[in-house]
């Protein structure tokens, strides 16, 4: 479709085209309405009768269109960015190519919509838009999108929780970071969507064989080298105030392992990228952007995330021992908190972190290490803070394997596997112990002292490892202050 002139904002003409599409549509006269490459952003045209109307690349960013009746509206290309539709109808509208970004669309009839790609050419032939339609981080709640066709769509970051997407056409959209809580999927085709088998399991009625049909990111690697003259470059577009350099920017990226310790990558983008089992510990990164980014297992201890965004993020198993996730002061006094809105976080370390002011709303906390940590005025609106299974079997302190501990007792000697503040694994013949029984140990570490007296209790006993674990009853002052010594500070309980 091409662009003949791109007319000045004329609030009269609209009104006018307004008017006179009502009484079209009430056959009464008047005439569909024209508005094609209009300028309608930021206006308040709440539950306006455009049912029809001829909108294609209209500007319709910011604006108001709660309850508006836009069924079969022709939208090819337009500009929808940020604009408020919740309760509208665009049953059967023509959405190829359109700009949804940051949309609110709940409860919305989209019944049939089109959103597949299509291309917007100005008057000199020039391509404005070209691809399917956008709907990064929309609010599609309860959205109606039976028979959608979404072929090819970017939904990263969507909102469709309870959505009916029964029979819409799926296939090839990117779905990273979606939440499809409740949603319903029957009959939904999604060959080579991108999308996280486990949000998808959050859905309703999914198609049979669908984890056969979904793909794999496709995230293009970056080698170590690469990486490392990009971070350089970062450093120094930071400490030239963007003079010289490059900030740090990638999308959809496979980053290399690589060690990356007291390094400044403030303001870096990252997004969508996969970071899993890095050792970035101990950086920079504050108001960094790092949403949709997989960073399970990944090493973080000690690093600056003030004002960060981790929305989405897959943190899973992350180390994020005495990181800094609190707000960001910015220019003029204003703060920027942190955002981890729907970040995974199952089974993270998170000992003695400062979240305080941080977003975690509906953030997966289950069996995450908490100890010491900082909560004071985080948002937790519909976090999961508990897991399934036995409390009493869920990690709650962080586990140490460096410097192994010696233990004494009536028993013998034995050395840990691993121990924590609130017990030890001990490699020891289980036959020697009884599950529940009290015992009085003496722990010691090479070089670091006398042995300190502490009583615990039996919790399990494997014969096949030859592992025998217990449980301080208590943790003396004694004994805190003495392990204590033997770790980073970021490590050292309260």
């Amino acid at each position: 479709m091409t662009n003949p002139a791109t007319p000045a904002r004329d609030l009269d003409l609209l009104r006018k085209e307004f008017q006179l599409h009502r009484q079209w549509l009430d056959g009464k006269g008047g005439r569909r309405a024209e508005l094609a490459f209009q300028d309608l952003s930021g206006l308040t045209l709440k539950g306006v009768r455009l049912a029809e109307a001829k909108l294609a690349g209209a500007n319709l960013s910011g604006c108001n269109l709660e309850g508006a009746d836009l069924a079969r509206a022709d939208l090819f290309g337009a500009d929808l960015e940020g604009a408020e539709l919740t309760g509208a109808n665009l049953m059967g509208a023509d959405l190829r190519g359109a700009n949804l970004h940051r949309a609110t669309l709940n409860d919305v009839i989209l019944r049939g919509a089109d959103f597949r790609s299509g291309t917007l050419s100005d008057s000199s032939g020039a391509t404005k838009r070209d691809g399917a339609a956008v709907l990064t981080e929309a609010r599609l709640e309860r959205a109606i999108l039976c028979s959608a066709k979404l072929t090819g769509c970017d939904l990263t970051g969507a909102d469709l929780m309870d959505a009916d997407l029964a029979g819409a056409d799926l296939s090839k959209c990117v779905m990273l970071g979606v939440d499809l809580t409740g949603a319903n999927l029957m009959g939904a085709q999604l060959a080579g969507t991108m999308v996280d088998s486990e949000m998808l399991s959050r859905g309703r009625h999914l198609p049979e064989g669908v984890t056969t049909m979904i793909a794999s990111p496709s995230r293009r690697r970056i080698p170590t080298a690469e990486l490392s003259a990009m971070i350089d470059g970062h450093e120094q577009w930071i400490e030239t105030g963007g003079a010289k350099g490059a900030r740090l920017d990638l999308d959809m990226a496979e980053l290399d392992p690589l060690v990356l310790h007291g390094r400044n990558l403030a303001g870096a983008r990252l997004r969508r990228c996969r970071l899993a089992s890095a050792d970035w510990s101990d950086n920079r990164l504050e108001m960094a952007d790092l949403s949709y980014s997989d960073l399970s297992q990944s090493v973080l201890d000690g690093s600056v995330l003030s004002g960060a965004t981790l929305r989405r993020a897959n943190l899973s198993g992350a180390h994020l021992a005495g990181v800094d996730l609190t707000a960001q002061t910015l220019s003029g006094g204003r703060t920027w908190p942190a955002n981890l809105d729907g970040a995974i976080l199952r089974g993270a370390d998170l000992t003695n972190a400062v979240l305080s002011g941080a977003i975690l709303r509906k953030a997966d906390l289950a069996g995450a290490i908490v100890t010491g940590v900082n909560m004071r005025g985080a948002d937790l609106a519909g976090a999961t803070r508990s897991g399934d299974g036995d409390a009493k079997q869920r990690r709650r302190l962080r586990r140490f394997v460096q410097p192994p501990l010696a233990v004494g007792s009536r028993k013998g000697t034995a050395r840990t596997r691993n121990w924590s503040f609130g017990g030890l694994a001990l490699d020891a013949d289980p036959g020697h112990y009884q599950e529940g029984e009290l015992v009085t140990l003496l722990v010691a570490a090479p070089g670091a002292g006398d042995p300190v007296p502490v009583q615990a209790r039996v919790m399990a006993l494997d014969a096949t490892t030859r592992s025998v674990s217990v449980k301080f009853e208590p943790l003396t002052s004694e004994l805190k202050n003495y392990l204590n010594g033997l770790v980073a500070p970021r490590y050292r309980l309260g």
